[in-house]
């Protein structure tokens, strides 16, 4: 799993890089990695894997739910870099801040009342353009083919971790992510 996950992480610097991959590797283009198409990518990739049984091994290491397919949630999961713990707490606590209503998930609604001051300095909170801006932020977040105006907590650890991967220092990872989201940790 970790030669596969760093020989497709050597070209990636965000999750949307993961998801060109995943769409290349489904050829059928439905929205699904089945076998053959995997066992095909591990041939291409010349991965130092010896045999057809430890491509299968492989495979049902990402197939989660054990139904013969990769679905892209799935895909990123076992590929996302593994964030230290500190960085993972602080971007929890970054998620949990935002997400005002403590429902797990962050919508057009927990952003505006966040940062209301900030959109009343430079907008009315109504304005459509900060309502576009908002859902555009939040579809930024949003996994190909399930694009619902909402961030859920796994969306926003896999953003943080390819963010994290991009980052050596700790320290510069938290200020980066203050930076990001105007938001003391």
């Amino acid at each position: 799993m970790e030669q596969f996950r760093q020989r497709l992480l050597e070209s990636t610097v965000k999750q949307s890089d993961l998801i060109e991959i995943f769409s290349q590797i489904d050829q059928d283009h439905s929205g699904r990695i089945n076998y053959k198409e995997f066992h095909r990518t591990i041939k291409y990739l010349k991965l130092e894997i010896k045999n057809d049984e430890e491509i299968k091994s492989l495979f049902q290491q990402f197939d989660t739910t054990h139904n013969g397919e990769i679905d892209l949630n799935e895909f990123l999961k076992q590929l996302r870099p593994p964030m230290s713990q500190r960085r993972e707490r602080a971007a929890l606590n970054l998620f949990n801040g935002m997400d005002v209503n403590h429902d797990g998930k962050l919508t057009a609604q927990d952003l505006k009342t966040k940062y209301a001051s900030q959109i009343k300095n430079k907008k009315k909170k109504g304005d459509p353009s900060v309502d576009k801006a908002i859902h555009n932020f939040l579809n930024k977040f949003d996994t190909r083919g399930q694009e619902d105006g909402v961030i859920d907590k796994d969306e926003f650890l896999g953003f943080c971790s390819m963010l994290s991967a991009t980052v050596n220092d700790d320290i510069y990872f938290e200020h980066v992510l203050r930076l990001l989201f105007d938001f003391r940790l």
